[in-house]
C-alpha cells in the first residue's frame, strides 16, 4: 500500500503541469486620418496630432497619421492594458489578453463613426497593414 502511494506520488509530481501560452503576439495600430470626416461624432476624441497610445509599461507615442505602426514581442500569456491620450491626458482605456481572440495579431483602431479605440482580430481589419512578422 505505501508502495503504490510513493509510485503516485513520484508520477504526479514528475508529470509535468499544462504550460501557460508560450509565445509573442503582435498589434498593428491602423493610422487615423489628419482631418476627421464629415460623419464621425463630434467632441469624442481630440484632434488626430494630439492623440497617443501607450501599450503597458511603455512610454506614450504619437498614434499614427500616415503609416501603420507595428508593436511585436508581446507576451500571450499576460494580460496588455492599452492607454489611449489626448493632449497627454488619458482618453479611453481598457485590458485585453491574446487568448481572448483566435490569432496572435491584432489591430489597434479608432472606429471612425463613434471615436473609440477597438482591438481587433488582424483578420477582420483590412486596414490594418503591417507587414507579417
Amino acid at each position: 500500500m505505501r508502495i503504490g502511494v510513493i509510485i503516485l506520488l513520484a508520477l504526479i509530481l514528475l508529470h509535468p503541469a499544462p504550460a501557460a501560452e508560450i509565445g509573442i503576439g503582435s498589434i498593428c495600430i491602423s493610422p487615423i486620418p489628419e482631418k476627421p470626416t464629415d460623419f464621425s461624432a463630434p467632441g469624442l476624441l481630440c484632434e488626430s496630432a494630439k492623440l497617443s497610445v501607450k501599450l503597458d509599461a511603455q512610454q506614450p507615442m504619437a498614434w499614427p497619421i500616415k503609416e501603420n505602426v507595428k508593436m511585436d514581442a508581446l507576451d500571450l500569456a499576460a494580460i496588455h492594458r492599452v492607454v489611449v491620450y489626448c493632449d497627454g491626458k488619458p482618453q479611453q482605456s481598457f485590458k485585453f489578453r491574446f487568448s481572448e481572440y483566435k490569432t496572435k495579431e491584432l489591430c489597434l483602431f479608432i472606429n471612425d463613426m463613434y471615436k473609440t479605440v477597438q482591438l481587433w482580430e488582424s483578420k477582420e481589419s483590412p486596414w490594418c497593414k503591417c507587414r507579417k512578422s
